[in-house]
């Protein structure tokens, strides 16, 4: 089989894109290494194989990336961000381990809404009176915990993330005005790989926010992998493509009227895992990202937009052209 390689998220956000912070699993996971028996190609139990093992992420991404939909520059008044990821793995025996990930985004912004435009200091619309509030997406924190089982084809892992700040952060403070930017999800994450086919697997993320915001998260993703320079067994560059969407039931109340459920954003990413030794990898991606027509209604309905006057004054980018590059080192 193709050695595991790191896709990072998002982390996010989101990973999404791919991200750590939101609990999605690594494609090729480089991120930890495989101690277990089956996977060294033995019999019985490994004595000498330590049972924990883990990972240091860093990277960098020209957009900030929440469930896959790209943030636009007018609400985070900038474009970038950098991420930092701890991983660690605890193999109880050979088909059940604890995954344990603490993440950290830093998003470019200048932490007012659209730049706190001044104007309008006392709008009205459908009941809800101004000013702008100085508010717009935090630095995220996240903390991910899950329990993986896995068989030769299949796997699932439960898991839970507490977030703070990002995307998912914003929706609980000022959608739903709890006064705090986090909130708290339960996930079942079923993943397949069909044996005849390993170049090929398939999850999907099904997540429940039960504080601070609360309804369901779907992300069915598929990604396609190969080496490109190496074999399969060892490669020094692999190819991997994932192909994926988010979508929401039951998230947003029909007072938010910015908001819909239903598909918020699909994307195509492309990366390119390079091997420099067993345990540093190098991994430049790029992702193409579009908003789903759930998400396209908070664009068109934006009463920033409208107040202004300035079309750019919306939520969400309708497309996304996000490259990043990170690096992994294993321990």
């Amino acid at each position: 089989m193709i050695r595991n390689s790191l896709l990072t998220a998002l982390m996010a956000l989101a990973a999404p894109a791919i991200s750590l912070a939101e609990g999605t699993q690594p494609v090729i996971d480089t991120t930890t290494k495989d101690t277990s028996a089956a996977a060294n190609g033995t019999l019985g139990t490994d004595a000498s194989a330590c049972p924990l093992s883990g990972s240091l992420t860093v990277g960098y991404n020209t957009n900030y990336i929440g469930r896959g939909i790209v943030i636009s520059h007018s609400v985070a008044e900038g474009d970038s961000s950098e991420f930092a990821a701890l991983k660690l793995n605890y193999e109880l025996n050979e088909k059940w381990s604890i995954d344990s990930t603490l993440a950290y985004t830093m998003v470019s912004s200048g932490h007012t809404l659209y730049g706190n435009p001044n104007f309008a200091p006392a709008f009205e619309i459908m009941g809800i009176k101004g000013p702008i509030k100085e508010a717009n997406i935090e630095n995220e924190f996240a903390v991910v915990t899950a329990l993986t089982y896995r068989e030769k084809e299949w796997g699932v892992s439960f898991g839970h993330d507490f977030i703070h700040g990002g995307l998912l952060g914003v929706m609980a403070k000022h959608y739903r005005d709890q006064g705090a930017s986090c909130v708290n999800e339960f996930f079942i994450n079923p993943m397949w790989t069909p044996s005849s086919a390993p170049w090929f697997d398939v999850e999907c993320t099904v997540r429940y926010s039960c504080q601070g915001i609360t309804g369901w998260w779907f992300e069915p993703k598929m990604h396609f992998k190969a080496p490109l320079i190496g074999t399969a067994e060892n490669p020094r560059l692999a190819g991997v493509i994932e192909v994926g969407l988010s979508a929401t039931a039951d998230y947003f109340e029909s007072r938010y009227f910015a908001c819909s459920n239903g598909c918020q954003a699909y994307w195509v990413k492309f990366m390119l895992p390079y091997f420099m030794t067993d345990d540093f990898i190098v991994t430049p991606s790029l992702s193409l990202n579009w908003i789903g027509r759930a998400a396209i209604k908070a664009n068109k309905v934006s009463e920033y937009s409208m107040l202004s006057g300035n079309p750019d004054n919306r939520p969400f980018r309708n497309f996304g052209l996000v490259a990043g590059i990170s690096c992994t080192y294993r321990f």
